[in-house]
């Protein structure tokens, strides 16, 4: 079985990183494109989404590498109408198959089905995003310096990454619909708020990310392992 990473949609309750087995191959790609500055290749039967998509991989290669990661893994990037089976049945946008090198990604169309939150539907900007938010899981997992990263550490680089990289109308209608402060430390970091809302989860992530002291310092942190090494803080 293959480990995944997923962003899950707003109602899903199930971990994102789980086991499954491919069920079905998806259907043939007619578009095959290599992302400028990037070792990842877009396939998709739609042209101009794969190449959205590839300005989206590109936004966060960029972003990451200007953080120091190593953003030079290779990835194959597909759009699909469906993801590959999964255990449990979550509800997600995209996937990684760890075994395949190979990142999933619903199409468009198929993404606006799964808001990420009740007034929050994906659009094509969106959707770059999303598309981001996978190739963070996939550079971030070449970068992690211990053997078994958390579901949160993996998240929390996921979703800095696509709230990052989204262009800023976007960005502002999803922090509209989650006003505060944020995560005010790592210790409030944790599995349940994302199992219970990952897509706040990600807004509250993106503003701790953007806290002075925080940014390249506390990602560097999570890669080597001295913070988000347990999925939910100890309790007081």
């Amino acid at each position: 079985m293959n480990t995944t990473n997923r962003i899950h949609a707003a109602a899903a309750g199930a971990v994102a990183a789980l086991a499954f087995a491919l069920t079905a191959s998806p259907a043939a790609l007619a578009e095959s494109l290599r992302c400028a500055g990037t070792n990842v290749t877009v396939q998709g039967v739609d042209r101009a989404e794969v190449q959205s998509a590839c300005r989206g991989v590109a936004a966060a290669v960029t972003f990451l590498a200007s953080l120091g990661l190593d953003t030079s893994a290779a990835g194959e990037l597909r759009l699909v109408e469906a993801l590959p089976a999964i255990q449990g049945g979550a509800a997600a946008y995209g996937c990684k198959v760890k075994a395949e090198n190979r990142i999933y990604v619903l199409t468009l169309s198929e993404c606006g089905k799964l808001p990420l939150a009740p007034d929050l539907q994906v659009d094509a900007a969106v959707h770059r995003s999303l598309v981001a938010h996978e190739v963070g899981h996939h550079i971030a997992a070449a970068n992690f310096r211990m053997a078994e990263p958390t579901i949160v550490a993996h998240e929390y680089i996921a979703y800095v990454t696509m709230l990052a990289t989204m262009d800023k109308e976007a960005r502002e209608r999803i922090l509209a619909q989650f006003p505060g402060e944020g995560f005010e430390s790592a210790r409030e970091i944790g599995l349940t708020i994302y199992l219970m809302a990952p897509t706040r989860f990600g807004v509250y992530a993106y503003r701790h990310f953007m806290r002075p002291g925080n940014g390249a310092s506390f990602l560097e942190q999570v890669l080597s392992g001295r913070a988000l090494a347990t999925e939910d803080p100890p309790a007081n």
